[in-house]
């Protein structure tokens, strides 16, 4: 009989021990989220645009022009965004134009950013990434304003 006992006090134990021995779960739940991303960066240093000769007779000298900068971008909210460029402050003189190429959208083509307003530069962009994609700028100037220097900063935005 103690045998018997000893036997089933050791067939209960190791029962114990093999259920505590066994693996256990829990559960969590995690929640993701992707936020608006917007990033735009210039390639590029400073545009030197200098007005130096013109005909004859008109008073529209020769416009300067620079197609060396470049921009990257990534987006990833609608195909209803945007990028718009504007100057710090309106130019007193001369004229400056900038053309974006499209990269992940279209470009708007020629815009004149001389009154220092936002202009839409690309227009329905789509979502992903573009990188090398060109923007060229072109300063005019009348033989009539005379001699000037202006310095001005161009601000590329993204918008939906």
């Amino acid at each position: 009989m103690k045998k018997s006992i000893a036997i089933l006090a050791l067939v209960v134990l190791s029962l114990v021990l093999v259920q505590s021995g066994m693996a256990q779960t829990a559960t969590q739940t995690v929640n993701l989220n992707v936020n608006k991303v917007y990033r735009v960066a210039i390639v590029g240093g400073a545009v030197n645009l200098t007005v130096s000769t013109g005909t004859a007779g008109t008073d529209a000298l020769t416009p300067a022009t620079d197609a060396a900068t470049t921009y990257s971008v990534t987006q990833n909210n609608s195909t209803s965004t945007h990028m718009s460029a504007q100057l710090d402050a309106a130019m007193a003189k001369g004229k400056l134009e900038i053309t974006v190429a499209g990269g992940l959208g279209t470009s708007a083509g020629v815009q004149d950013l001389t009154a220092g307003t936002a202009k839409t530069v690309v227009t329905a962009m789509a979502l992903g990434a573009a990188s090398g994609t060109g923007i060229t700028y072109t300063f005019s100037a009348n033989a009539s304003e005379g001699l000037f220097t202006d310095t001005k900063t161009v601000t590329f935005t993204i918008v939906d």
